[in-house]
């Protein structure tokens, strides 16, 4: 007996010691609780904005929750890695009484949870009577909406951190302006800290949002007021909290956006007239070379008071006949681009108007002569140095509306275009867009014929419209709306979301649209708006378009870009590290199709918790190939990513794995997860990718197929605590409802979610049948963009455009030519990730050994690994801004390995134009010339890639 007792006791022990080193996996995915009285839209619209998979549960009188919630999958391991609740006590009305839809037993069994696998849970509306941390600041008092209700941020060391690691100035104006709230005061000091105020006087008043720590080691952050999607405060906040409560650890990307779209380029379009209350004045306007030249100019300005990592260029959406109508206006081929049907006609098949004078039109010889004659076409023809400084698409070649018109007029329209774009030398270049569209007045997209000729040009996407309802994806709107044998009589053409606004395409001065917006919106107003107020309105459309991650692009014409001296100070934000990126519309499409393939692929990411530290994640697919973006707060042992992974981190964005390729039944798609840490490189997949700029974020991008689970490493690891032996502590308040608890759990559907696809898994040691709503099934209703003034656009047929005089200037000819020579250095301050060149970058362009000056943008020179074990995730307080002297640099260079003294390390910047450090890179690798503006350090034995791509 004494020696079953010693055996038994050491295999106790045993046990013990080997439960120390296991691994534990936890599904990253969101669980939100809610009700029915309650609105979620802000919530789960700000998971989608990241791609963050969730779970909702709305209870109801209707929706009860028998037995406890289905934490855990089928392997005990952990559903979720963070708990969101709208409305504090989940409260209800049942017969008359509000009740919470969690008994007592139900809402330890969550708390046990959370403080066991050390998850951190948000509470959305909290509820006085269910915290018993804090009270009432007025008893009289329970709640109010006010139109002015600031805000104040409590000023610790931790609060600084989230709003450090959100990358949002502390300083950052807030309110609850129009939204409900309730003033407390804590009683609880040992448990609960508050985080923000409402604002008296300046001066903190009573509190708004609370942390608490309970002695189990669970924490929660609570606000004491709702969220509205339409509210900048409300998706500011989103961010802190989905910062705080992941440890800034998701699988998700954040990125933002934003390309201006200038539509009908080389044609001249007829301006309004103030003076003479004119819709149509007897004024046309035509953007001239110089005023090409100044937007150039603008864009390389901006980016000195853009963050860390960006890049700003328009994109040209030209119409051939533009050049013809100023070359020789009776070469032009005058053909009616009006729209006589409804604006969301559905074409029949091989109907439509005959506008062409001819199917099949070929040029003349002397309208191929007329081109040579217009101003613009020689300003850009075969001329690099001036196509460069934009992206380019076709918007048709007359204009001619496609909603109605017959196949032979889209031919004429798209294989006309494409010819002109060769003749100016376009095509094939790295900025010419010729797989997708952007079609006059948004036509074509209800025509089968229209569509079925743009695929046979390689066109396979088209620029689409927010304000239209009938080709946005309203369930979405971070994914493409695919025609349908309804909308289109064809299915699965992508329509890509661009935004209108307030800048109409008839003005070209401050005074011109001015007076439109007027016309519109005086009586809405009751006054006249001054332009600076409508900047105004403007700016902070598009600013909480940014902050709700949207990747649409905006519109804007040709006569907007009429040159003036810039008046006024815009652009200053509080979103002070936020990388802002343009993309041509071929980028941008494949930007939202390679999210909807990633909505598709049923990908499933875990982290994996070894001795209470996060070290490694796993993602996995089962549906479709995808590529799944990881965001890291640490670093990423290269080593054990996966071959196809790739890492990315732009300026102070978070660092990214990214392409983490997940197999699955049908497309292959890439799931993206972010890191607050580093990443052991050696760990990642050989096709994964890291991706960081400026100030984001880390990201690592996982490309996978069908059945597929890839791993990688994180270094360090960051604290996560797993505490098999929580004693359950109830710190719930609630009204007790007479709900009975049974042995199954099921959850009624709530009536606002169309059917649920998804059955969770139950918990091994709960029976379940527990039905949960997926994400993806989720209908949520876009915000509604209100549509710009709309005016038919008159025909091609203009008045001639006025003459601009370009003042003169003193030129500068730029060499042709460079040798990239090597640069022995003792000693380089440059980090991983840190900027190391770019237009109007003058700091030291070096990088440390290991590491090489990889070109992101034109802007933005980048210190990146190839070989190195650990890719560490930068601290975004310590970048620096960029002067604005700009050094032109060649077009052509020998590409040699350079020795073994150089600093700079993988994917260090090395040359480029406005680049002014060493130009060597450290053994092993070559300096690569990306395009004129960013040549980085490569591998060698990655240079032939980079050659194909």
């Amino acid at each position: 007996m004494t020696n079953l007792i010693r055996i038994f006791k050491f295999l106790v022990v045993a046990m013990a010691m080997t439960r120390v080193v296991c691994k534990q996996s936890i599904t990253m995915k969101t669980l939100i609780l809610s009700t029915s009285n309650l609105d979620n839209n802000c919530i789960t619209l700000h998971l989608k904005s990241y791609g963050i998979p969730y779970d909702i549960i709305n209870f109801s009188h209707e929706n009860i929750l028998n037995g406890n919630l289905t934490l855990y999958n089928e392997n005990n391991e952990p559903k979720y890695n963070l708990v969101v609740i709208n409305g504090g006590g989940l409260l209800y009305e049942l017969n008359n009484l509000w009740v919470s839809a969690l008994s007592r037993v139900q809402w330890a069994y969550l708390e046990e949870y959370e403080a066991k696998n050390s998850v951190r849970r948000i509470v959305i509306s909290e509820d006085v009577s269910s915290n018993p941390e804090v009270q009432l600041a007025d008893p009289n008092n329970w709640g109010e909406t006010l139109s002015n209700q600031p805000l104040y941020v409590e000023n610790t060391e931790e609060i600084n951190g989230i709003f450090k690691d959100t990358r949002v100035k502390i300083t950052v104006p807030l309110n609850v302006n129009d939204i409900y709230h309730t003033k407390v005061k804590i009683i609880n000091e040992a448990t609960t800290k508050p985080f923000l105020y409402y604002d008296k006087d300046d001066k903190e008043g009573n509190v708004a949002a609370i942390f608490t720590k309970y002695e189990d080691g669970r924490e929660k952050m609570s606000f004491f007021f709702g969220l509205g999607s339409w509210s900048q405060t409300s998706n500011i906040i989103n961010h802190l909290w989905l910062t705080w409560g992941t440890r800034s650890l998701f699988n998700g990307f954040r990125r933002v956006y934003f390309t201006a779209h200038i539509d009908d380029v080389f044609l001249d379009t007829v301006l309004v007239d103030p003076k003479n209350n004119e819709i149509y004045g007897s004024q046309s306007f035509r953007t001239t070379p110089f005023d090409f030249k100044k937007i150039a100019q603008f864009q390389k300005d901006i980016i000195d008071i853009m963050p860390e990592g960006s890049f700003y260029r328009v994109e040209l959406a030209f119409n051939g006949n533009g050049i013809l109508n100023s070359g020789n206006y009776n070469e032009s081929l005058k053909v009616d681009g009006n729209r006589y049907v409804d604006i969301e006609f559905v074409k029949e098949p091989g109907t439509g108007d005959k506008r062409w004078p001819m199917e099949n039109y070929q040029f003349s010889p002397s309208q191929i002569e007329t081109l040579e004659k217009d101003e613009v076409f020689n300003y850009f023809n075969h001329n690099e140095t001036n196509q460069k400084e934009f992206f380019w698409s076709s918007h048709t070649f007359t204009h001619e509306n496609l909603d109605n018109v017959s196949r032979s007029d889209v031919d004429n329209e798209i294989r006309l275009n494409i010819e002109i774009a060769e003749r100016l030398g376009l095509t094939e270049k790295e900025y010419w867009s010729g797989g997708s569209i952007i079609t006059p007045q948004i036509s074509g997209l209800h025509n089968k014929d229209a569509l079925e000729i743009f695929m046979k040009y390689g066109i396979n996407s088209a620029t689409g419209d927010l304000s239209r309802p009938a080709i946005s994806n309203i369930e979405n709107p971070y994914l493409p709306f695919y025609t349908t044998l309804e909308s289109s009589n064809l299915e699965g053409f992508p329509i890509i979301p661009r935004t209108p606004t307030e800048i109409y395409y008839h003005c070209s001065t401050r005074e011109e649209d001015t007076w439109v917006y007027n016309q519109i919106y005086h009586d809405y107003f009751g006054v006249d708006s001054t332009f600076d107020e409508i900047l105004k309105r403007e700016s902070e459309r598009t600013t909480l378009l940014m902050t709700k991650l949207r990747h649409e692009a905006h519109q804007f014409h040709q006569a907007n870009i009429r040159y003036y001296p810039k008046e006024g100070k815009y652009g200053e934000s509080f979103l002070e590290d936020w990388t802002r990126i343009s993309l041509s519309i071929n980028q941008q499409a494949e930007t939202f199709l390679e999210r909807a393939k990633l909505e598709a692929c049923g990908h499933k990411t875990q982290f994996i918790i070894e001795n209470n530290k996060v070290v490694g994640i796993s993602v996995s697919a089962s549906k479709d190939e995808c590529t799944v973006p990881v965001t890291i707060p640490t670093g990423v042992k290269k080593s054990s990513l996966p071959d196809d992974a790739r890492l990315e981190q732009l300026g102070n964005d978070p660092l990214t794995v990214v392409g983490i390729s997940v197999s699955a039944s049908k497309d292959e798609c890439t799931v993206p997860v972010t890191i607050p840490t580093g990443v052991k490189k050696s760990s990642l997949p050989d096709d994964a990718r890291l991706e960081q700029l400026g100030n984001d974020p880390l990201t690592v991008w996982i490309p996978l197929k069908k059945g597929e689970t890839k791993t990688f490493e994180l270094e360090p690891g960051f604290e996560w605590n797993i505490n098999e032996s929580i004693e359950p502590i109830s710190t719930t308040t609630i009204v007790e409802s007479t709900i009975v608890d049974e042995p199954t759990t099921t959850i009624v559907e709530s009536s606002t979610v169309v059917e649920p696809t998804t059955v969770v898994e139950s918990s091994t040691d709960v029976e379940s049948t527990t039905t949960i709503i997926e994400s993806s099934t989720v209908v949520e209703p876009t915000t509604t963009i209100i549509e710009s003034f709309t005016v038919v656009e008159p025909t091609t047929t203009v008045v001639k455009s006025t003459t601009v005089i370009e003042s003169n200037t003193t030129k500068t000819e730029i060499s042709t030519t460079i040798m990239i020579k090597p640069t022995e250095l003792d000693s380089c301050e440059n980090d991983y990730f840190a900027r190391c060149g770019g237009i109007g970058f003058t700091g030291s362009t070096c990088c440390k050994k290991g590491l090489y000056c990889k070109v992101q943008n034109p802007y933005y020179y980048q210190c990146v690994s190839l070989d190195d074990e650990v890719v560490q995730n930068p601290d975004p307080t310590t970048t620096k801004k960029s002067n604005s002297t700009i050094k032109q640099t060649s077009t052509t260079s020998d590409i040699k390995p350079t020795g073994k003294t150089c600093e700079n390390g993988p994917f260090d910047r090395c040359g480029g134009i406005g680049f002014e450090g060493t130009s060597c890179c450290g053994e092993g690798y070559v300096c690569f010339p990306h395009n004129d503006y960013y040549y980085q350090c490569i591998s060698i034995d990655s240079v032939d890639q980079f050659l194909i791509n």
